[in-house]
């Protein structure tokens, strides 16, 4: 397998495993009523989702019209995007329902 092929992807599960792992946090601040915490940790998500969307944008332009063995590690990545996304943006929506029922 190409070593460049192998580093995008490793930072695309690298970063969208920080994401999820960030969102949980905010998840759990949040209940402890730590709203600030929390949006700044969703905040820190954000940021590592743009990081491992970058990183699968970068692969899909470097594989584009080739024939490298892609698929698993391609597939494995995108699966912990795409789990990484769900999660934040859940957790996103349940901080700012739980602000608004403190308001």
């Amino acid at each position: 397998m190409d070593t460049k092929l192998d580093m995008m992807s490793f930072s695309i599960l690298r970063n969208a495993r920080k994401a999820k792992n960030l969102a949980y946090k905010a998840l759990k601040q949040m209940k402890a009523g730590n709203l600030d915490e929390a949006r700044e940790l969703i905040a820190q998500s954000d940021e590592a989702t743009t990081l491992a969307q970058e990183a699968e944008s970068d692969l899909l332009h470097f594989v584009q019209g080739s024939e490298k063995e892609v698929e698993t590690w391609l597939e494995h990545s995108q699966d912990h995007l795409m789990s990484s996304l769900l999660a934040t943006e859940t957790i996103k929506e349940m901080i700012e329902m739980y602000a608004g029922n403190r308001a």
